[in-house]
């Protein structure tokens, strides 16, 4: 087994190394070893997703009207979502002949602005009621859910599996009548929290595990009416609540600093995962012999893997999102999953096998440079092929990539085993996922060799009404008004399942638009990153999410258990 090697990145020239079990994941799968770091492959493979920001423009195949996730400007064709997945088109009809004489990039590029790319990115047979969703797939009655598989009377969703009569949550799990609330899993009633597993009629609390009645608490296991960790008579807890009147803006506003405050004031755990294995990464569960990774449940034998959602997802390195129902041997894919095996070196792909270079391929196998195939295989360039002709033209292209590179503006080559460049993405690069995990301003987005789109120009309207302090004085009519965020200044307005959520539940109006609100979210989220700091029960050395500059008491696995678990 080839020993630790320390190498350059091509992109940022810092240092990285490829450890032994690197190269023998590498070797299994027959690709080059990287030779980009692992966070600029991350960045660039979070630029071939972009889910979330939406433009309204015509469709290439009806001159309709639709809201797409593709500007007006962009040099993509763009097809309604129902016509893109009918057969009144075949993706097979642009197929091409491989030319030798031409870089594969290249010619993947050129098919890719030429084969029609869908309005919206969604499982749009499954959708019920649910225009206003993406990266999403089995909803009915949702409104601007992303990145989402089953959902139901939900709004504002991001990162979920199966989320019912929820809203503002990010990274929720088989769970119902969740708010403002991130990594929750198979809960109900969960509010203004986060990391809670089996919990229910939660407030403002933080690592909790079959917990009820809780609030402004953290680190409890099975525990029932507590106030900041205190235990309580229901009767007494009961009395407590309904004194707070979290109706209101103010009160919600001074009791979540309270609830920071007293939290400063007790220990987390170095990673915050639940029932692991030889797991080193943050926000991870049920998973065994994971490194280098983040947010996920269900993962075995995964490196550099970040937000597989549910899994089971089994000996992948480099894989980013979607993974319901998971896969195995993945590499360098992102917004992949349902079952996927052996795909490298793609976005939007899923249900399929054995396939490298290829976009939007679902439910196919055998496919090299493929954009939109459908239950297809053995086709290069959207050509069809024998099977043997099929593998012979694929090893002459893997070789003809190893021996004449792309080279991009700035002088990085793209041989065999790299990323598509970002530079061919359908995304600028504040239009996807990179710009929600690494935000950036524009010139060193360009500097770095992303594309930039600059924001159209449009004047935002006053607020047609002031929020109501209380949700109590808020009237029916509300919902006709135009709100302006207090963060960005854009314009939102309130829906009917939105007020009525509110006032069942007692929960003031938001101040802020509904991404603005998930941007939060996420901001509150530890590191990917990983640092070294010294358990302050022990004093051992560990690897930690929390910085060395982070005021939070932070304790080794084994401190952690032994005074909380």
């Amino acid at each position: 087994m080839s020993s630790t090697e320390s190498r350059v990145c091509q992109n940022c020239k810092k240092d990285f190394v490829i450890e032994p079990d690197d190269f023998a994941f590498y070797e299994t799968i027959r690709v080059p070893t990287p030779t980009w770091c692992p966070w600029c492959r991350l960045k660039r493979r979070l630029n071939w997703q972009g889910y979330r920001i939406l433009y309204k423009r015509k469709c290439d195949f009806t001159g309709d009207i639709i809201l797409s996730t593709h500007h007006s400007d962009s040099p993509h064709k763009v097809y309604r979502q129902d016509i893109w997945w009918s057969d009144k088109w075949d993706p097979k009809d642009y197929g091409r002949n491989y030319d030798f004489s031409k870089n594969f990039f290249e010619q993947f590029y050129q098919l890719l602005k030429e084969v029609p790319l869908p309005s919206l990115y969604t499982a749009h047979a499954t959708m019920v009621d649910s225009d206003y969703c993406n990266a999403a797939s089995y909803l009915k009655n949702c409104y601007l859910c992303f990145r989402i598989t089953g959902g139901e009377d939900s709004a504002y969703l991001n990162i979920i599996t199966d989320g019912r009569n929820s809203l503002d949550c990010t990274s929720l799990y088989h769970s119902e009548f969740c708010y403002d609330s991130i990594l929750v899993n198979k809960s109900y009633r969960v509010f203004y929290s986060a990391n809670c597993d089996g919990c229910q009629d939660v407030w403002f609390s933080k690592d909790l595990a079959g917990c009820s009645s809780c609030i402004g608490c953290i680190n409890l296991r099975n525990k029932q009416y507590c106030i900041f960790n205190e235990q309580y008579t229901k009767e007494d807890y009961k009395k407590f609540f309904e004194a707070l009147d979290l109706g209101t803006i103010k009160s919600v506003e001074d009791f979540n600093l309270k609830t920071e405050k007293f939290m400063l004031t007790q220990p987390r755990k170095n990673f915050s995962g639940r029932r692991n294995s030889n797991v080193d990464s943050e926000y991870i569960s049920n998973s065994k012999n994971v490194k280098d990774s983040y947010l996920f449940n269900n993962g075995e034998d995964l490196r550099f893997c970040q937000l597989l959602k549910d899994g089971p997802t089994a000996k992948c390195y480099d894989y980013t999102f979607f993974g319901d129902k998971g896969g195995e041997w993945i590499y360098e894919c992102v917004w992949t999953g349902l079952g996927a095996s052996n795909n490298k070196f793609g976005s939007w792909n899923y249900g399929a096998h054995n396939i490298e270079y290829c976009f939007g391929c679902h439910n196919s196998g055998n496919l090299f440079g493929c954009i939109g195939i459908r239950k297809g295989e053995y086709c290069i360039l959207n050509k069809q092929y024998t099977k043997e002709e099929y593998f012979d033209i694929v090893n002459r292209i893997k070789k003809q990539m190893q021996e004449i590179p792309y080279i991009d503006k700035f002088g990085r080559k793209y041989f065999y085993g790299e990323m598509l460049p970002s530079e061919m993405s359908p995304w600028a690069y504040n239009e996807s996922s990179a710009f929600e995990w690494f935000s950036i301003e524009k010139a060193r987005a360009i500097k770095e060799g992303y594309l930039w789109r600059d924001p159209d120009a449009r004047e935002y309207a006053e607020a047609t009404i002031k929020v109501p302090e209380r949700i109590k004085d808020v009237e029916d009519s509300f919902i006709k008004e135009i709100l302006k965020c207090q963060n960005c200044g854009k314009n939102y307005k309130i829906i009917k399942m939105e007020l009525d959520f509110y006032r069942k539940i007692n929960i003031p109006i938001p101040l802020q638009c509904p991404l603005c609100r998930d941007y939060a979210r996420i901001a509150k989220l530890n590191s990917m990153e990983v640092f070294d700091r010294k358990c302050i029960k022990c004093g051992i050395d560990i690897k930690t999410s929390y910085a060395p500059d982070r005021p939070e008491i932070v304790y080794c696995e084994s401190c952690y258990n032994n005074e909380v678990a």
